[in-house]
């Protein structure tokens, strides 16, 4: 039976109304509507209000797609990049631009992240609205209808965090507005952030603490305060005032539920790691994949060489294209678990390096050439080897995939609230024992042995540790942002400005909202 049918009887609902919900791409570049609702398509009965409910997590099926968020913040930080490899993936410079900051308004890519932000951030308002109707209050059970609006509080939050990450000031629409297909202006990043910060506060005591199937690939209570403890983190560079005590008793409530880390690092990203929808005892939040159901999850075809499908038996060739920087790859230890084995396909790993074998254990070749994966590449362009730069194998590939993984991805993780505990104190005390125990929590797992811990913290070590941990997790481009690293020069990227830490307002989005201004620098 498909996974997603397998749950109790609050989610399977949700899932069947999923699947009425028709899924918008990522990739749609036309300028964003304020507001998709109207008196012609306005929901009524339970199942309908259940189903647009639903509908604001399946918009999350996107973030991994191609082109666009992920590949933005990806490509843009120092854990990853995609060589233009003869004639394979220069398409018209956007991913050598991409990697050495000097990205502009009219990047496809970078309209498609902002699509899919807004488009997931006012559905939710959509829906907020919806619920807080006559109908909406008639179709759904009271504790329900409450419950709906503080996870979606929620997830709009994150959904306008990551605006304001990638973009800085943006239009902040709530679907309070009298009108919401009006041009709205830029609202300052600093209003947002505590707007954010002010609704997941509110909401959180709305939310469920169970933790299960019921609440699986949902807000909980203890998830909204892992979130918060990403905000207050990342307070000082979104508003200019540092919330560090604020980041650590958030991450001390988060840390107070049933959640801890999972003996095997790699169980939190493998193939069945929804277990029946309990899920690890690690993943707060996830976006529950599926290879036919819930698509979008397609990093196979994304990193592997053409002649990896031997590998896995793919159904199809992957594409040649996503790879890790050299520097990066070796800053993990030989003996550190999450690093993987070279030469071993079979052992999961964060990376996949050295020699490749079919499935009966045969070397596999390109042409003559062994496929080797190799940590240096040996040039970002126009002519990097086909087999330059270790692959991303964080998320393990079931034999026999077709293009979509069925693995969840981890949009909140306790690991993450650990760390984020971790630095918070630190800021506050360089010296604080507990910061430096519960970053040692999370190398003790990675190593297997308690003897590879740190005896003190600084900035380079904790940058570095939440870099190894949180590898091809969304988490990068703004941590180096936050340790000032963004500018820093890397493998085939020189210096960049303080101007390239947000991206460029969209062309697209200018030429249809005359009230948007472009940021400094573009």
């Amino acid at each position: 039976m498909n996974k997603l049918l397998k749950l109790r009887p609050l989610a399977a609902l949700l899932v069947t109304a999923m699947l009425a919900i028709p899924f918008n791409s990522c990739t749609d570049l036309e300028a964003e509507v304020y507001s998709d609702l109207t008196p012609e398509n306005f929901p009524t009965g339970e199942l309908d209000v259940i189903a647009s409910f639903a509908s604001c997590y399946t918009n999350l099926y996107g973030y991994q797609n191609h082109n666009g968020y992920m590949s933005s913040i990806e490509i843009a930080s120092d854990e990853a990049m995609i060589p233009q490899r003869g004639n394979d993936w220069f398409d018209g410079g956007i991913w050598l631009r991409q990697h050495q900051h000097q990205y502009n308004p009219s990047e496809g890519h970078i309209n498609s992240a902002w699509t899919f932000l807004y488009r997931g951030a006012l559905q939710c308002n959509d829906v907020i609205n919806l619920l807080n109707s006559e109908a909406g209050r008639a179709a759904v059970s009271e504790a329900d209808r409450l419950q709906f609006i503080g996870e979606l509080r929620s997830l709009r939050a994150l959904f306008y965090f990551w605006l304001i990450d990638a973009f800085g000031d943006v239009p902040l629409v709530t679907g309070d507005e009298e009108a919401v297909d009006v041009q709205p202006t830029r609202t300052p990043r600093a209003d947002i952030f505590n707007f954010i910060v002010s609704e997941v506060e509110d909401a959180k005591g709305s939310l469920s603490r169970e933790v299960g199937q019921a609440t699986y690939a949902r807000f909980n209570y203890f998830g909204a305060e892992a979130l918060l403890s990403r905000f207050y983190l990342n307070a000082e560079v979104m508003t200019g005032t540092a919330r560090w005590a604020e980041a650590a008793a958030a991450a001390e409530r988060a840390m107070d539920g049933p959640y801890e880390l999972e003996s095997d690092y790699h169980a939190n990203f493998a193939p069945d790691n929804d277990q029946s929808f309990a899920g690890t005892s690690e993943n707060m939040l996830v976006i529950p994949y599926d290879p036919i159901l819930a698509t979008g999850f397609n990093l196979p075809q994304m990193t592997l060489h053409y002649n990896s499908q031997a590998t896995f038996g793919l159904e199809e060739t992957p594409w040649n294209g996503y790879c890790s920087l050299q520097e990066f790859y070796e800053s993990y230890d030989d003996n550190d678990l999450r690093k993987g084995e070279i030469n071993n396909q079979t052992t999961p790993g964060n990376f996949l390096a050295g020699q490749q074998f079919d499935q009966n254990g045969d070397s596999i070749f390109d042409g003559n050439t062994p496929l080797f994966f190799n940590p240096e590449v040996n040039e970002l362009f126009p002519n990097a080897e086909r087999t330059a730069g270790v692959r991303i194998f964080k998320f393990h590939f079931p034999d026999g995939s077709a293009q979509n993984l069925p693995n969840d991805f981890p949009l909140i993780r306790y690991a993450e609230v650990l760390l984020n505990r971790a630095e918070a104190l630190f800021r506050q005390n360089s010296g604080d024992a507990e910061a430096l125990m519960l970053v040692n929590m999370v190398r003790n797992r990675a190593y297997g042995d308690e003897d590879n811990g740190y005896d003190s913290l600084n900035e380079d070590r904790l940058l570095a540790e939440r870099g190894r941990e949180l590898f091809f997790e969304g988490h990068r481009r703004t941590d180096l942002i936050r340790f000032d690293r963004y500018g820093d020069e890397w493998d085939f990227k020189p210096a960049s400005d303080a101007t390239k830490q947000i991206f460029p307002i969209p062309a697209d989005q200018l030429n249809a909202n005359r009230n948007l201004t472009q940021n400094p620098g573009y």
